[in-house]
């Protein structure tokens, strides 16, 4: 992948290849691993696939409260992109060619993570534990900004503005906490439980 990432898919030779993986570069080695050069690339994209449905899938079986989720959301989110760097730039410029292959990184990728976040936001307001709100548009905020923190480092080389990854997670979690009135103002959230209708009225 590091490769296609430096060099883009069409200027990547087989013999580039196999010369990279220390092999000889007419040996034609690699067809004994991938039917094609092209499979190689679909593979290197499912594994970034399978990663972010691992990080939704332990999304819904951790049990914690609404803050320490969304601290968990931004944290984990920001490192497993940390290392697909690569990735991120592959997508950004080759994928267009491989409809099949975008499609599904669009879909399990991109579309997937949001909708798992939208649902979890969705599921702890109906339990109370978070202010109502419109779910699918804060998890559009809170994964669209997570994820072009990364894109923007990957695409440039250089991150859009010289700030390190805890000071830009501080600064968004207190941003989703304080739209989802967690940060101690605004509906008082305590032990799971909705607010009653007076608290609603006093908070208005």
């Amino acid at each position: 992948m590091r490769l296609f990432a430096e060099r883009g898919y069409d200027r990547t030779s087989v013999p580039d290849i196999q010369e990279a993986a220390g092999l000889s570069r007419g040996s034609g080695a690699l067809y004994k691993h991938f039917p094609s050069k092209e499979a190689l690339f679909r593979i290197g994209v499912e594994r970034f696939i399978q990663e972010a449905q691992l990080a939704r899938a332990k999304l819904f079986e951790m049990d914690m409260e609404p803050r320490h989720t969304i601290e968990w959301i931004g944290r984990n989110t920001l490192n497993v992109l940390a290392g697909k760097s690569e990735e991120l730039r592959i997508l950004w410029r080759d994928v267009d060619q491989f409809p099949k292959i975008k499609a599904a990184a669009r879909r399990e990728i991109m579309q997937g993570t949001y909708a798992a976040v939208a649902k979890c936001l969705d599921e702890s307001a109906r339990a109370g534990r978070i202010a109502a709100h419109d779910s699918q548009a804060v998890a559009a905020v809170m994964v669209g900004s997570l994820a072009m923190f990364r894109v923007f480092e990957a695409v440039w080389g250089e991150r859009a503005i010289k700030i390190d990854d805890d000071r830009f997670l501080r600064a968004w979690t207190d941003m989703v906490l304080c739209g989802l009135k967690l940060n101690g103002q605004g509906v008082e959230l305590q032990d799971g439980a909705r607010p009653s209708s007076s608290k609603k009225r006093k908070t208005q």
